[in-house]
């Protein structure tokens, strides 16, 4: 016999997967185009969705400053989603800004924030 209070436990630990697999905190991705000057790369992201298949790639990320001295088509580096959407923020005058929208730990708040590995270093 199922007793309620196990059902509730298996809802609960489903709930919570649901939640993590949908949370986006950080991913390593390897670099497979960077604009001119460094300041924006396209990424793939390396670990494999449920299904063994490739994730999406991720487009046009920001690049931290200080990584951009060590950054290449090729290495393999750290990407963070932020908390907050970052839409509304502008380099130009960094200044505090209102959000665009309700979005938290959403790719589309990438940035690229080490390298992790080079290769021949």
């Amino acid at each position: 016999m199922v007793r309620k209070r196990d059902q509730d436990i298996k809802f609960l630990k489903i709930l919570q997967n649901n939640i993590n697999a949908n949370l986006h905190v950080a991913q390593l991705a390897r670099v497979y185009k960077l604009n001119d000057d460094r300041s924006r790369a396209d990424v793939q992201p390396l670990a494999l969705n449920a299904s063994g298949k490739k994730r999406a790639p991720l487009i046009n990320i920001p690049v931290g400053m200080m990584t951009r001295s060590y950054i290449m088509e090729g290495a393999v580096v750290l990407v963070l989603f932020l908390d907050r959407s970052m839409e509304n923020w502008s380099k130009a005058d960094n200044r505090e800004f209102s959000l665009a929208n309700k979005r938290m730990h959403d790719v589309n708040d990438a940035v690229i924030c080490e390298v992790m590995w080079v290769a021949g270093h």
